[in-house]
């Protein structure tokens, strides 16, 4: 294991922090439960469902209908299209409990207001687990493409401080000092988070597979160190891709390449040789067959 630069290393005061918010999101959500029962938490949780559903089959539905109005690839129309649709159907179906069911100061028993109570607390109880599971995964999946950004960073200026190449880098990276360190502070909260015995118990109970953490971290650490990707692009099938019309017509492109250097994410969004290149049917497939993470293995071996 690399050793792990300082400026990223865990903190317990970080994941001590982070903890008091776990444990405050959960006692929230349990109060909550408390307070609106059981039937507006079972509605709750159908909505919560029929969300999921909603943007996992809906997506592709929208895309035909917000091309007109969106100049965006179908992929992000269709993230975009399944989100809102998601929100829309969750807002729906949690504003018709809340019309149907009444709220536990409102009913007539007291046995009844405490079985609903007290249900509705359990009921909270896997709602914050889950906002809580939804936050973590979130947090050591950006921070492991941060943290091998920032370790890759440190390799290279340690390797080549002398050279022009070191120079430029240091250049570019003192114009995007904001992004360095947001990049630096995500590492940092992801790296306290899997400290000592917590850690460990978030790395036993994270559905997500550790190999997906593993794969993002080689993402972040190719495509953060230019020697690693001239040697990712050298992999069979990446140079093929490579060599696509569009994507050598996207390469030599100047203006292209002005938005990537000035971090114009949404202007390459929008623009029309980036939206024909990413709905390329022929494009995608090779894109699906290629192996990356073999491509991932053999671009960070030896660097």
């Amino acid at each position: 294991m690399r050793p792990e630069p300082q400026v990223v290393a865990g903190s317990p005061l970080w994941q001590a922090i982070f903890v008091s918010f776990a444990t405050v999101l959960i006692l929230f959500e349990v109060v909550r439960g408390w307070r609106l029962g059981l039937l507006r938490q079972l509605v709750r949780l159908a909505a919560l469902a029929a969300a999921y559903a909603t943007a996992f089959l809906g997506g592709k539905l929208v895309v035909p209908l917000a091309r007109p109005f969106l100049k965006l690839p179908d992929i992000i129309l269709s993230i975009l299209g399944g989100a809102v649709l998601a929100l829309a159907v969750y807002a729906l179906v949690a504003s018709i409990g809340t019309i149907l069911f009444k709220r536990i100061s409102r009913q007539n028993s007291k046995l009844v207001r405490l079985v609903y109570a007290l249900s509705g607390a359990v009921v909270g109880l896997f709602f914050g687990a889950f906002l809580l599971w939804m936050t973590v995964v979130s947090i050591r999946a950006i921070g492991a493409v941060a943290d091998a950004q920032v370790r890759s960073r440190a390799s290279s200026q340690a390797t080549d401080a002398h050279s022009l190449l070191d120079v430029r880098r240091r250049f570019l990276e003192e114009s995007g000092e904001e992004s360095t360190s947001l990049a630096t502070s995500l590492a940092r909260l992801k790296n306290s988070l899997e400290l000592g015995p917590v850690g460990d118990a978030v790395k036993r109970t994270d559905p997500v597979a550790s190999q997906t953490y593993e794969t993002l971290g080689k993402v972040g650490s190719v495509f953060s160190s230019p020697k690693a990707a001239q040697k990712f692009l050298r992999f069979p099938g990446a140079r093929e891709l490579s060599e696509h019309p569009k994507i050598v017509a996207l390469r030599n492109d100047p203006e292209i390449a002005d938005m990537i250097a000035q971090g114009r994410v949404l202007d390459l969004l929008q623009d029309q040789r980036i939206i024909d290149a990413a709905n390329d049917s022929v494009l995608r497939e090779r894109i699906k067959k290629f192996d990356l993470q073999r491509a991932l293995d053999y671009s960070i071996q030896g660097k």
